[in-house]
């Protein structure tokens, strides 16, 4: 007997159902090609006819199958494809960002190596046409040892307002009336040991030229100022004291891309500084160059006390000497006594927790963006002096 057509079923798939019924799965075998005839085509043939309209629209049902199966398959395969283009598309994106990143960096340090090589070559020629060395040191208090703060010179910036007067000459007179404070007070605390820190941005224009070509000649020619400057000044005190430890850090103003979102923050051509020292100081017997190129932090003992001392620019004097103190004393497991920071251009000063930090002032004083928001501090440098068992025993703020 021919199946009924089902409720909602529709001509095609009974058709199908029929046709596949006989032809295919034998589900239908018992029942005459003639019998199938009148509900397939609505009229009814003998048998053999019936039986060769059946076998052909059987095949043609099954090629029309067939053929799209095979269109839902390559459907498949083109989304699969599309799948691994896009994937490909991300890698290749991925590849070209980390190249222009590879780039950047090549492009930075091809800067500072060409930087490092004039600076070299410069400080070479300074050691034979105006050699650096010591006359003679006096002998110091093997209990008492000195720490002066170099720190935010901006050598190049120029501003005339209302409260400060600065350019390169003003700088170059003012660092050697610190210097000369100095010595006059090392001469009445009679230090064997007198530390000196580059806490960072002792030259200025890097944020605003770097990215100009012909521009680095005047950078470079500020690092070298503001070096040999050091340099000299380094000299004058170790006629002072036993020995001279000069401990180098960078700021942020030498930084050699522009944007800070975009800079890393140790890159930075200010740590070039410490290679003309180490070249220009070379035959002082008792001057020694200690570089903290690989981190901004420069940490130190003097007297038996540990000296942590930083630009400041990603510190906050009254926030670090819990922060740092917790820093330091969990990774390196050092108990930290005195915190010196530079960077925000005026003087303070916070303890806690047994900690000291010290703020320091700026040489360069104020500028035109301090004068604008009306920031205001005497322009200075900052001198300590320890002494064992009794820590910090004297901090001079130096004006000028």
């Amino acid at each position: 007997m021919v199946p009924e057509r089902y409720d909602g079923e529709s001509v095609l798939s009974y058709h199908k159902r029929l046709l596949f019924g006989k032809c295919e799965d034998g589900s239908l075998s018992d029942i005459d090609f003639s019998e199938l005839a009148l509900p397939l085509y609505g009229k009814a043939y003998s048998s053999d006819t019936a039986r060769r309209m059946i076998k052909g629209s059987y095949l043609t049902l099954k090629a029309m199958e067939d053929s799209l199966e095979r269109e839902l398959e390559d459907a498949d395969a083109i989304a699969e494809l599309d799948v691994k283009k896009r994937e490909l598309q991300k890698e290749r994106q991925r590849f070209y960002d980390q190249r222009r990143e590879y780039n950047k960096q090549v492009t930075s340090e091809a800067r500072i190596e060409r930087l490092h090589e004039r600076i070299i070559e410069a400080a070479h020629d300074l050691v034979n046409e105006v050699p650096l060395t010591h006359e003679m040191y006096a002998i110091g208090d093997d209990d008492t040892e000195a720490v002066l703060v170099l720190c935010d010179w901006h050598y190049g910036m120029t501003t005339d307002n209302i409260w400060n007067s600065y350019n390169t000459a003003i700088c170059r007179q003012r660092v050697a009336h610190v210097i000369s404070e100095t010595i006059a007070r090392l001469e009445l605390h009679k230090p064997r040991v007198l530390h000196v820190l580059l806490l960072g941005d002792l030259c200025h224009g890097a944020t605003h030229t770097s990215a100009r070509v012909a521009s680095e000649e005047l950078v470079c020619d500020q690092i070298m100022q503001a070096s040999e400057i050091v340099a000299q000044a380094v000299c004058q005190l170790a006629n002072h004291v036993e020995q001279v430890v000069v401990h180098a850090t960078y700021g942020n103003h030498m930084r050699t891309v522009q944007s800070k979102k975009d800079s890393i923050h140790n890159d930075n051509m200010e740590r070039l500084i410490p290679w003309w020292l180490e070249y220009r100081l070379s035959d002082m017997d008792n001057v020694e160059v200690v570089s903290r190129t690989e981190n901004e932090f420069i940490l130190f003992n003097t007297c038996g006390y540990n000296i942590v001392a930083t630009h400041g620019d990603l510190d906050n004097v009254t926030s670090s000497p819990r922060l740092l103190g917790q820093l330091f004393s969990k990774k390196m497991d050092l108990s930290i006594d005195c915190i010196i920071l530079g960077d925000k251009h005026h003087l303070a000063e916070k303890g806690e927790l047994g900690v000291d930090a010290v703020l320091c002032r700026a040489l360069c004083g104020t500028d035109d963006y301090a004068n604008e928001k009306r920031l205001y501090d005497s322009p200075g440098q900052t001198l300590m002096f320890f002494k064992r068992g009794v820590g910090r025993d004297a901090t001079y703020s130096i004006r000028v």
